[in-house]
């Protein structure tokens, strides 16, 4: 039944040839009895997030925007690195911005940088992770990312990792970058006094 208070729908031409998708073939769209009914049709549920134990050495990763591997570097990180988008990060809590290096990505570090400048960010930001969201990044890309970098007090970057992108297992690539980045993540070492 139509509702008379919404304008009504117009029809969207398909054009007579359409290129071929891996997830629809020659479709336009899937519906009907052959589209999922429920989320639980797709994938089994998720797991109960227990809340992390809180120590003076745990360190909160908040994602600029969505989709930037936060929780990603977090299971790889250990238990000391706290996912800011599963756990709200603790009053003055030390936090990293991950944020990925493409154009909205870095708009979104800018705006927290700005907001963080402000007061209006809860948490100790002690730096930014870009993300690299591509193989290869353009001029106009980097020279963005920059400018963002340089107004956080500490950047680190995480090469493009074409295996975090598919499902399964994450498993720790052999690249010094993404070492360093979970080294200085990773709880330091306490003197004995």
């Amino acid at each position: 039944m139509s509702n008379p208070f919404l304008p009504a729908a117009t029809p969207v031409e398909v054009p007579e040839e359409i290129e071929t998708d891996p997830i629809l073939g020659n479709a336009a769209e899937q519906t009907g009895l052959d589209a999922p009914r429920l989320a639980r049709d797709v994938a089994p549920a998720a797991p109960a997030v227990q809340a992390p134990t809180i120590t003076a050495d745990t360190v909160w990763l908040v994602g600029a925007s969505g989709g930037v591997g936060v929780s990603t570097l977090a299971r790889l990180a250990g238990e000391a690195v706290v996912d800011g988008g599963v756990h709200a990060p603790a009053w003055q809590a030390p936090a990293f911005v991950v944020a990925a290096t493409h154009p909205a990505g870095l708009e979104a570090a800018a705006v927290l940088a700005r907001a963080n400048a402000r007061g209006d960010v809860d948490y100790d930001i002690r730096g930014l992770i870009l993300v690299h969201d591509r193989p290869k990044l353009s001029r106009a890309t980097v020279q963005l990312a920059k400018q963002v970098a340089g107004v956080y007090p500490r950047t680190m970057t995480v090469p493009f990792v074409p295996a975090w992108r598919e499902p399964g297992a994450v498993e720790i690539p052999k690249n010094v970058r993404v070492q360093l980045v979970l080294a200085a993540l990773a709880p330091k070492k306490r003197k004995k006094s």
